[in-house]
Parts: structure tokens; C-alpha cells; sequence
């Protein structure tokens, strides 16, 4: 009898043993495959945040270049008569003030008329064929603009750019300028007010660029604070944090790496004392296993929860982004004609300056005093949200009468009067231009609305900034307000009347 108590004994130690060991190596399976598709999971939304975060600063780069393009005067100086003052002027512009690494004039012929290298601009002539990347871009760029140029009288124009979307109208990505990996855009020379107009044939070209270099990754960083973010042109290891770019034609120049904040950043140290807890005891195994799987689940949950509030903030001041801001006006035009609301679109005034004398942290700090103002002034009767580096958009819900939006307009820009302290550095002074359209008078889509408002807050910059506008103050909203204005300036008679012929 005791010979066979032994064996039972023996037999319940051994499948007791056997139990534990694989429950264990069942538990050790498990975390490992989660803690592979959680590594896996956090890399991917880190990389697409890091694209959107790229795709922002492309398209500021466009925008930068397009207020030198899209001008009367660059039509006369650049296209009908190469002016090499004029040259120089727009070029230091784009070197001056936005710090472009490389600028570029090319004639509708393909010849570079001018070049800049930094701060030092050449004036020549020289054919595009001899630097055959470039040329390749300068014959999609031609592409481009062949699709956009439309018949005006007396020569040729462009489409309105207010509504479209800078890849529409512009050749943008990376290249190689001068052997440099670089982000680059590729705009044509067109009207503004039509006081010129272009010649029939291809368009003139200003072509800029940033290199890839230190200046440009820290201006990427300062919104994703990623460690150790750097561009290398040697692919990456497998297991690494990475996003590639290719040139227009797909061709591989190089990756930006990243160390992710989760490498490294295991389940194990917490799966371990629960696998020792097992062995101990069956009773501890089965409580251990569900309670750690239960933490693992609210660890994943909470991650999720993270990660959907970053997809719908910005990232530095905790404002809605571009993304939620677009869903939110999608809902808010499904309860129109019922729901009437303001789509108020505000820059901040001087904002560069900021930068220029106290350094992009304070440019930081200033966003982030703006955006707590912006947001204490409209409270909970609308949505405030951040859509570029110093550019604010707000749905506006309450009372959207003149009376109602001339004293909401004259608090935003009064308390965006108020300096700034930058520690011991000083106090930045800025300002605030303001442009609104209001739904459904002045539009019934989210387009027209957000063209329309960018077209008011134009208007306020050109009057001089501090101040705001509304829509219906300088553009006709008496037509289809499904469609954005016809431009930036006060819409002609005859090119609405034309429009309806």
C-alpha cells in the first residue's frame, strides 16, 4: 500500500509538475507573442505619426515658396521679363526668411536662370539637362501645371489655390540636389490679381529645397520628441524604428531612424514573478495567470486610449488637431440648416519674430500661451483646434450674428495683444488675424467653409493684421455657398458671371 501511495504520490508531484511547466511555457509563449505585437503596434502608429508629421512640413515648405510664386509681380519679373534684381529679391526671401537650402528659377525653356547657395545667389543661364534629376522634375512639374493652367484673357492663368490640396498643384517629396539627400517643392510662377498674365507654353519654375540635415530634423523632433531621430541612407536593422523615402520616380534614398520608445520596454520583468508564483502553488498558478492577463489587457487598453488621443491632439498643445477638427465640421455641416455655426481661422501675427530672437522654444511657449487663450475665450461653445505650426482653427456654435462675432473677434485679437513673458529673455509681442465664415450663409460644405475663412483671414493680413474679417465683408456670398470664392481678392463681376454663363 505505501508502495502505491509512493506512485500516486509521485504520479500528482510529476502532473502537478508537468501542469506547471506547461502552463509556464504556455504563459512564456504568450507574452512573448504579446509583447512582440505590442513592440510591433507602437512602432507602426510611431511611424504614422512621423509621416504626418513630415507631410506637414512639406506642405509648409510649398506654402512658403507659393508666397513668391503665386504673385503679379513674379509673373513680370520671372516670366515675361527675366528681371535679375527681381531674382535676387525673391530668392533672399525664401533664404531670409524661411531659411531654404536651395532655390531655383527655371524658364519654361529649362534653363536655370538663377541659383541660390544659402545666403549667396548666382545669376546664369544654363540648360536643366545638365543635372538630369532635376530636369526629370522639371518635366512632371510641367505635368502638373499643364493640368491646373486654365485660359484667361489676354494669355493664361492657374486654378484658384485656395481649397486645393499643395500636391495638387505642386511637385513635392525628396531628391538629390547636389549629391544631398533633400525635402524639395517644385511651384510654377502664376497670377495673383491677373495684372499679368502667362504666354502660352510651359511654365516657369521656382524649385526650393531644405537638406536633410540637423536644422531640418530638429524642426520635425520639436513636435514628436522621438530619441535619436537622425536620417541614414544604409537600411536599418529589421527591429529598428525607421521610415523611408524614395525619390518621385520610387527610387530608394535613404531612411530616417528612431530608437522607439517601447524597445526595450518588455513584459517580462512582470511575467517572471508570476511564472514563479506558479510553481509554488496550482491554486496561485491559475490566479496569477488571470490576473496578469487582465493587467496585460488594461496595459493594451490604456495604450489604445493613448494612442486614439494622439491621433486626435497635437501633440504640443493639447488642442484638436486637423484630423478631429475635419470631423467635427463634418458633423457640424450634417446639422446645418437646423444648427447654425462659425468657422473662425486665425494666425498669429509676427510669430517669426519669435523665433528669430528668442529661439524655437520660445516659439513653443508663445503656441502653447495662444492656444490656452484661444481656448478659455470660446470655453465649451466650440472647438479649438491646432492645424499648422502658428495657424489656429475654431468651430464656433453659440450666437453667429455680426453683433455676436464683432465682440468674440475683438476679445480674441485684444487678448492676443497681451505680451508674453520668455523667462529671463523678455516678453514677445504678437498679434492675432482672424478670418470667419459663417454656415450656411457663406457655405454648406466643409470646403467651401474653410476656403472661405482662409480667404477672409487673407484679407485680414492684407488690411494689416490685428484684426478680423468676416466673409461676407469683402466677397460675394450670395452665390452657390457650396463653392469656394473664385480668389483671395474680391471676386470680379465678370469672372462670377462667366462662371455662370
Amino acid at each position: 500500500m505505501s508502495v502505491a501511495r509512493q506512485h500516486i504520490s509521485r504520479l500528482a508531484f510529476f502532473l502537478a509538475g508537468l501542469l506547471i511547466a506547461v502552463t509556464s511555457a504556455s504563459l512564456l509563449f504568450v507574452g512573448f507573442i504579446a509583447s512582440q505585437a505590442s513592440t510591433e503596434q507602437a512602432i507602426a502608429n510611431e511611424q504614422r505619426l512621423f509621416r504626418n508629421t513630415l507631410a506637414d512640413r512639406m506642405r509648409a515648405l510649398v506654402r512658403e515658396q507659393v508666397t513668391v510664386a503665386s504673385s503679379d509681380q513674379s509673373v513680370a519679373g520671372l516670366v515675361l521679363n527675366f528681371d535679375a534684381d527681381y531674382a535676387y529679391q525673391a530668392i533672399d526671401t525664401l533664404w531670409s526668411d524661411y531659411r531654404h537650402s536651395k532655390v531655383m528659377v527655371i524658364s519654361g525653356n529649362g534653363d536655370v536662370l538663377a541659383e541660390s547657395f544659402q545666403h549667396y545667389t548666382h545669376i546664369l543661364k544654363r540648360p536643366i539637362a545638365e543635372t538630369p534629376e532635376l530636369a526629370t522634375l522639371f518635366g512632371k512639374a510641367k505635368t502638373l501645371f499643364e493640368k491646373n493652367r486654365v485660359r484667361v484673357p489676354g494669355g493664361y492663368g492657374h486654378r484658384s489655390l485656395q481649397g486645393m490640396d499643395p500636391g495638387d498643384y505642386t511637385l513635392m517629396g525628396f531628391t538629390r540636389i547636389d549629391g544631398r539627400p533633400a525635402m524639395f517643392g517644385a511651384v510654377p510662377v502664376i497670377p495673383d490679381d491677373y495684372k499679368f498674365v502667362l504666354p502660352d507654353g510651359p511654365p516657369t519654375v521656382i524649385l526650393s529645397a531644405h537638406y536633410l540635415d540637423e536644422i531640418l530634423l530638429g524642426q520635425v523632433n520639436s513636435q514628436l520628441n522621438f530619441a535619436s531621430l537622425k536620417f541614414v541612407e544604409d537600411a536599418p536593422v529589421a527591429s529598428a524604428a525607421f521610415h523611408m523615402i524614395a525619390n518621385p520616380d520610387d527610387e530608394a534614398i535613404g531612411f530616417f531612424t528612431w530608437d522607439s520608445q517601447t524597445i526595450g520596454n518588455a513584459i517580462w520583468p512582470t511575467i517572471i514573478p508570476v511564472i514563479v508564483l506558479l510553481s509554488i502553488s496550482l491554486a496561485a498558478l491559475a490566479f496569477g495567470i488571470a490576473w496578469r492577463i487582465g493587467q496585460l489587457t488594461s496595459s493594451l487598453q490604456a495604450s489604445e486610449q493613448q494612442n486614439r488621443h494622439l491621433a486626435l491632439h497635437d501633440t504640443l498643445t493639447g488642442l484638436a488637431n486637423r484630423l478631429q477638427f475635419n470631423r467635427v465640421l463634418a458633423t457640424s455641416v450634417k446639422s446645418l440648416p437646423d444648427k447654425h455655426f462659425a468657422v473662425i481661422h486665425c494666425d498669429l501675427d509676427k510669430f517669426k519674430a519669435v523665433n528669430d530672437t528668442f529661439g524655437h522654444a520660445a516659439g513653443d511657449l508663445v503656441i502653447k500661451t495662444m492656444a490656452g487663450r484661444l481656448k478659455k475665450v470660446i470655453g465649451n461653445e466650440g472647438l479649438v483646434s491646432r492645424v499648422g505650426g502658428d495657424e489656429f482653427m475654431i468651430i464656433y456654435r453659440k450666437a453667429t450674428d455680426r453683433d455676436s462675432l464683432h465682440s468674440l473677434s475683438t476679445e480674441l485679437v485684444e487678448t492676443a495683444k497681451r505680451p508674453i513673458e520668455i523667462r529671463d529673455e523678455g516678453s514677445a509681442h504678437i498679434g492675432l488675424s482672424i478670418g470667419i465664415a459663417v454656415a450656411p450663409d457663406d457655405g454648406s460644405t466643409a470646403e467651401s467653409l474653410v476656403a472661405r475663412s482662409d480667404a477672409a483671414l487673407y484679407k485680414s493680413k492684407k488690411l494689416g493684421r490685428d484684426r478680423y474679417t468676416l466673409f461676407s465683408d469683402f466677397f460675394d456670398n450670395k452665390g452657390d455657398p457650396s463653392e469656394p470664392p473664385l480668389s483671395l481678392e474680391d471676386p470680379k463681376p465678370y469672372a462670377r458671371a462667366a462662371k455662370a454663363s
